[in-house]
């Protein structure tokens, strides 16, 4: 454990960046229209970026193009979760990278509500991170091009269709 990154496993630091080789794979789904878990590290450059300055939650995502989630994986973890699922049952597309913590409640609650999951191969090399995260990632999938994305993140895990 001692190679392990200890925040990883704790809620200390919650700005994990996504990686560009699964920023590549969500574009090529559809353009990332808005970010609503940015900070000021982060790859995403998603033409409408929030930070926790102006609250993700609070706001509505719709009208803005596919939507990008990387959340603070903390305890508001189930409060993002909720938000996707509320955004996408009004139209709303949307790609969440969350850990696939399929014993979680939110997991249960939310994740399966998506039309497509791609349980990724391998451990996570969150940008920033001494190593690979101590747990494994799903990326969840709402909206009319699930299709599109099974093609394009296959190579890359498991894909479950969901709905």
């Amino acid at each position: 454990m001692a190679m392990v990154d200890k925040a990883l496993f704790a809620s200390v630091k919650q700005d994990w960046n996504t990686p560009a080789e699964i920023l590549e794979l969500v574009r090529r789904v559809n353009p990332i229209g808005l970010d609503p878990c940015s900070n000021g590290s982060s790859l995403v450059s998603a033409p409408v970026q929030w930070d926790k300055h102006r609250d993700g939650l609070g706001q509505p995502w719709s009208g803005l193009g596919m939507v990008y989630v990387n959340p603070p994986y903390g305890r508001e973890i189930v409060d993002w979760m909720a938000k996707c699922h509320y955004e996408a049952a009004h139209g709303v597309e949307l790609i969440a990278l969350v850990p696939a913590r399929t014993d979680t409640r939110w997991f249960q609650d939310y994740a399966f509500t998506a039309q497509r999951i791609c349980f990724w191969r391998g451990r996570i090399r969150f940008v920033g991170g001494a190593s690979s995260a101590p747990f494994p990632s799903a990326l969840l999938y709402w909206g009319p091009q699930a299709e599109r994305f099974s093609e394009v993140f296959t190579a890359s895990g498991v894909i479950c269709g969901v709905k």
